[in-house]
């Protein structure tokens, strides 16, 4: 029987060869050569899950992680991750843990594997299904391996999960507890049957599955090589000293931050339902080499599906490692010096039988909000805030294409939007909010083979980023037409607020959709003719005014989180993802900087005057003299309270 190692701290990143010898009983090039080899199992299992996924949301988005656990004395714990989707990472080791809480230890036979979504128990949401696998040594489980992946459907009323509106868990996808999925490497017929037969997509969902466990197949025969070639205890030492590692690179970062509470808030546009903007606030306490993320004085939890069943508890630690250890890998390690305080019946710990189908926008948030947090705590190294939201469509519906009559379909698109920008430079352009750092939207070519639509625009939307001395990334602008009849439902959010900036950069465009009834293939976003809108901050003329608009005012929704509508035939929908928050004074952005925004087609001639006091003739010239006498009268205008940095928008729209 193997030793139990509980993952005591490590003073310093390094450590030395007696140093590990005397603690770890091996050599220490051994222990460097097996906290990699494991990171390797969990790559592998990756790779092979990806290959041989059959929807887009494991093949093209990469909305999947791959993980293996240990036993220790503190629970299971993560040794290695692979994730596309890095917020799975930080969740895998609750998901195990909660359900091996419940199981029979003694009833598991090699092949067992589990199947589980239940938000209560450590899932995401009912859409995330988790599969786990024990690995057994001289028949006692010693370690778990994990995968796990959105998909394209699991029932309830809403194509594809994301059910807007919805007050409890029970109108939204089915949900499990912890149950056998494979039994010894045999299919448990009934689980598969239950899941297959309330599916609008049986045929991709049973391909899912099968990759899901295939790849946990894949992932135990590499670990069984290894022990069979170091032996179970020299493996367990070495994954012991990984996460020690980890733990000490991410203690070391937090060192590095003044102690004290560091507090911020942001807001969550509406839940559908209640028509009123939800408090998110986070207050960030450093002692030492520890953190404590407090959630006490956000909002109580929604009557609608934007809550969170208890996982943003780590969700924000997405933004801590990026900031304070940004190159370890994640392991459990990466968990340890950080706690955090859910209030029960808060926003960020709904109580069942709430919905939580909606999680993404409490999820980006809390990375935003402990990123702005921590910039408190180091303003020199402060990020400003991403777009904040997916801007996902979740679409279906069935087949009216010649020789594909009366096939179901479904499929996902993860538009971008822009991220904040830093001390070093502008924000990234049309990415996925950080909360999912590492997914992609679906391939264009493969979404028009496999359904009805047709992709006018995936690309940039100039004039969305915020300005300041460095701007914001560029939103995204994503244009779908429907070839058949197809439901959509909208999740997004920031369509009241941008993103903001920080040390005085303005905050990015809000989030934006309009519908065309008859589509003829425009592509100018900024040209209104044809277009109504569906939400957003816009004037008394239906015209994008971020700063003196009113939110939703004669638009279809009273909200960016749309549910269940349907687009036939020639009808299109576009979505205006924002941009990201600027970072400094934006009067101090280098002139050649601007014009190079405006070459490229980034920003308007017109955007750089108004927000960077920059001004350029003909598209390819700067006026230095006339750029300087504007920017000492804007800074003249701002001393008085009579400018401030306008939240970012195109300064022209077209409607007639």
């Amino acid at each position: 029987m193997s030793t139990t190692i509980d993952g005591g701290g490590v003073a310093e990143r390094g450590i030395d060869a007696p140093t590990a010898r005397a603690r770890y009983g091996y050599d220490l090039i051994d222990l460097e050569t097996l906290r990699y080899a494991v990171i390797e199992v969990s790559r592998d299992m990756m790779d092979a899950l990806m290959r041989s996924g059959f929807s887009p949301i494991v093949r093209d988005i990469r909305d999947c992680t791959a993980c293996v656990h240990m036993r220790t004395d503190a629970g299971w714990e993560m040794i290695a991750s692979t994730e596309g989707c890095v917020q799975h990472a930080f969740t895998s080791q609750h998901i195990v843990n909660f359900a091996m809480s419940e199981w029979d230890e003694e009833a598991l036979r090699p092949g067992d594997t589990i199947f589980v979504n239940d938000p209560w128990r450590g899932a995401i949401h009912c859409s995330d299904v988790n599969v786990i696998r024990p690995v057994l040594v001289d028949g006692r489980p010693e370690f778990i391996l994990h995968t796990t992946s959105h998909v394209a459907d699991l029932g309830g009323a809403t194509p594809g999960g994301f059910a807007q509106g919805v007050e409890t868990c029970f109108e939204e996808q089915l949900k499990f507890p912890p149950m056998l999925l494979y039994a010894e490497d045999v299919p448990v017929r009934s689980t598969f049957n239950y899941l297959l037969e309330n599916n609008r997509v049986p045929a991709m969902m049973l391909g899912d599955l099968r990759a899901l466990a295939g790849s946990l197949a894949v992932g135990e025969k590499r670990l069984k090589e290894l022990i069979e070639r170091y032996d179970v205890d020299q493996v367990r030492a070495g994954s012991a000293y990984g996460m020690d590692i980890t733990e000490a690179a991410m203690r070391a970062g937090i060192r590095r931050l003044p102690d004290g509470d560091y507090r911020a808030e942001d807001i969550i546009d509406d839940d559908v339902i209640v028509q009123e903007p939800i408090p998110v606030v986070m207050t960030v306490k450093v002692r030492g080499d520890e953190l404590e993320i407090d959630y006490s004085e956000s909002a109580r939890q929604p009557r609608g599906s934007v809550g969170s069943a208890w996982v943003e508890a780590v969700r924000p630690i997405v933004g801590a490692k990026m900031l304070l250890d940004p190159s370890s890998p994640v392991n459990s390690g990466t968990l340890r010096p950080i706690q955090a305080i859910m209030p029960p019946g808060s926003t960020v710990l709904v109580l069942p039988p709430a919905s939580c189908s909606d999680h993404v926008e409490i999820g980006g948030r809390a990375v935003d909000l402990i990123t702005t947090a921590l910039g408190k705590a180091d303003p020199e190294h402060a990020i400003a805030a991403d777009c904040g939201h997916a801007g996902m469509l979740a679409v279906s519906g069935i087949d009216g294409r010649p020789g594909r009559e009366g096939t179901p379909w479904a499929s996902f698109a993860l538009p971008g939007g822009g991220w904040g920008a830093t001390w070093k430079g502008d924000g990234l352009s049309c990415c996925i909010i950080a909360l999912g750092t590492g997914p992609r939207t679906s391939v264009w070519e493969h979404i028009e083979e496999e359904a009805p639509l047709r992709i006018w625009q995936h690309e940039l939307m100039p004039d969305s980023a915020g300005a300041g001395k460095h701007r914001g990334g560029l939103g995204g602008i994503y244009a779908v037409e429907a070839i058949s009849p197809t439901i959509i439902s909208i999740v997004g959010d920031r369509s009241r607020v941008g993103a903001p900036g920080v040390a005085g950069g303005g905050t990015g465009m809000p989030f934006y959709a309009w519908l065309s009834e008859d589509f003829k293939g425009d592509t100018d976003p900024t040209d209104l003719r044809g277009w109504t809108p569906m939400f957003g901050m816009l004037d008394e003329n239906g015209i994008p005014d971020p700063d003196g608009g009113a939110f939703s005012a004669g638009t279809l929704y009273p909200s960016a989180k749309v549910p269940l509508m349907t687009l036939q035939p020639g009808q299109a929908v576009r979505l205006v993802i924002g941009g990201g928050g600027g970072w400094g004074d934006p009067l101090e952005r280098d002139p050649e900087a601007a014009l190079a925004d405006v070459e490229d087609g980034y920003t308007s001639a017109a955007f750089a005057e108004r927000y960077h006091g920059v001004v350029v003739l003909d598209e390819e010239r700067l006026d230095l003299d006339a750029t300087e006498s504007l920017r000492a009268e804007l800074r003249a205008k701002r001393e008085v309270g009579e400018w401030s940095v306008p939240t970012a928008c195109p300064p022209s729209w077209r409607v007639d």
